[in-house]
């Protein structure tokens, strides 16, 4: 049986723990990540050149939903957790 883990925070350091997990047992966590964003992760220090109109968004995606599907990741976009119980092993969005 898997172990379940949720990651709050779809940003650089959530997910690359998530991939180095990934690495090391693949099969051993059953992943949610919940991020407040409505995509994927991305490069937040090539934000600016978005912005600037020097890039368009989809360059500095570094992970897309299709990653997260291929991974077996339960991916959950624009929902900003509002509680934990670890009691209950719950996680309120």
């Amino acid at each position: 049986m898997k172990q379940r883990l949720v990651v709050i925070g779809n940003g650089i350091a959530g997910i690359r723990t998530v991939e180095e997990l990934l690495k090391l047992d693949g099969e051993r966590y059953d992943i949610t990540v919940f991020g407040t964003e409505p995509h994927g992760n991305y490069n937040r220090i090539l934000l600016s050149p978005v912005l600037a109109g020097e890039k368009v968004f989809e360059d500095i995606v570094t992970h897309d939903r299709a990653w997260y599907a291929r991974n077996g990741i339960s991916l959950h976009t624009g929902d900003m957790v509002t509680a934990i119980d670890r009691q209950r092993q719950v996680v309120v969005a």
